[in-house]
């Protein structure tokens, strides 16, 4: 079912990993799907492998309209422009996912109590402010609609601390996103706007693969630490995006659902 038939989607951090995994599944939806990136070619830095020459050429293929726009979520006028050229394109935005984040810096010196000045401020930029950014570019877009769906993104370091209080930093600025999904969600519910988080864990993606998953034994090692027995998948993610930004999550908001395949367990 294309339960989206018509409605203009944007989703940060787009053009390569998960936030590309969001992006196409969205367009299967019915989706006209925005792709905001720093870097529009990303998948190149890690060899992923697309089915066309870019992501907003795949969606293209889908039969669905696509626009993609180079941006810095980590410079607040950088995202309103990005806003702007969206709603001069399409004139509306139905659904956000506010995915772009990472850790920025050396994660050999994210310790949490020494993680220096420069890393810590450009993980809650890139993350934390990121995320603020892009949901008060799009508030005034959905609250003339009356209308919106904004899904953020935390992870699992978010919920909880490491053993040894490694990324802290990351850590951090996830847990930040949580607590702002919880203000933000109450504002915008009269306006007909709803606000949820997913906090992933252990997802497969080329970039994670490569720094961490298949280094030394971590793999095995990480998949023994799931109860489901296996390392997620993009897909396993989308899936819950979908749930969040069509009719089958209506009187959702506010919430953080962790996708993680039983890693936290409250």
């Amino acid at each position: 079912m294309r339960t989206l038939e018509g409605q203009v989607a944007v989703v940060t951090g787009a053009a390569r990993g998960i936030g590309r995994a969001y992006a196409l599944h969205l367009a299967s939806l019915g989706a006209h799907v925005v792709v905001m990136d720093v870097n529009l070619q990303a998948a190149e830095e890690f060899g992923e492998e697309l089915s066309a020459p870019t992501v907003m050429d795949e969606i293209r293929a889908m039969g669905r309209e696509s626009l993609g726009v180079q941006v810095d979520v980590s410079q607040r006028d950088s995202v309103f422009s990005a806003f702007d050229e969206v709603r001069q394109a399409f004139g509306r935005v139905d659904v956000l996912v506010a995915n772009a984040g990472g850790y920025a810096g050396d994660p050999q010196r994210s310790w949490a109590s020494g993680v220096p000045d420069e890393d810590l401020r450009a993980t809650i930029d890139r993350n934390l402010y990121g995320t603020i950014y892009s949901c008060q570019a799009v508030a005034p877009v959905m609250k003339e609609a009356n209308y919106g769906r904004i899904v953020t993104v935390s992870s699992q370091a978010g919920l909880k601390g490491s053993p040894n209080g490694y990324y802290a930093a990351y850590g951090v600025a996830k847990a930040g996103i949580i607590q702002y999904t919880r203000y933000l969600a109450p504002e915008l519910a009269p306006f007909g706007i709803r606000v949820n988080c997913i906090a992933p864990a252990f997802i497969e993606t080329k970039r994670l693969a490569t720094w961490v998953y298949d280094k030394d034994d971590n793999r095995n090692a990480i998949t023994a630490s799931i109860p489901l027995g296996r390392i997620g998948t993009p897909e396993d993610c989308s899936k819950v995006i979908e749930f969040l930004v069509t009719d089958l999550s209506d009187y959702i908001t506010g919430q953080c659902i962790s996708v993680c395949g039983g890693v936290i367990n409250f």
